[in-house]
């Protein structure tokens, strides 16, 4: 289970959508080096694979500000 699931609420976790196009977002982790994470922590996220952007998880809030949201498609 990944950390961004075990600190988002099961009843929350099921009714939040992209605030950009209303569809599903999945749970990610980038690991430590990839582009945003930190040297030596994971970040997560929730992705949308719709309209390709990513929602940070901070302290087991998702942060579901369109314009906080980083680009997925390069």
């Amino acid at each position: 289970m990944s950390h961004s699931q075990q600190t988002i609420e099961p009843w929350l976790r099921g009714i939040i959508r992209c605030p950009q196009c209303k569809g599903e977002l999945a749970d990610v982790e980038r690991a430590a080096g990839e582009p945003g994470a930190t040297d030596d922590a994971e970040v997560a996220e929730l992705r949308c694979d719709t309209c390709h952007l990513a929602y940070p998880v901070e302290g087991g809030v998702p942060v579901l500000l369109v314009d906080l949201a980083r680009r997925t498609d390069g």
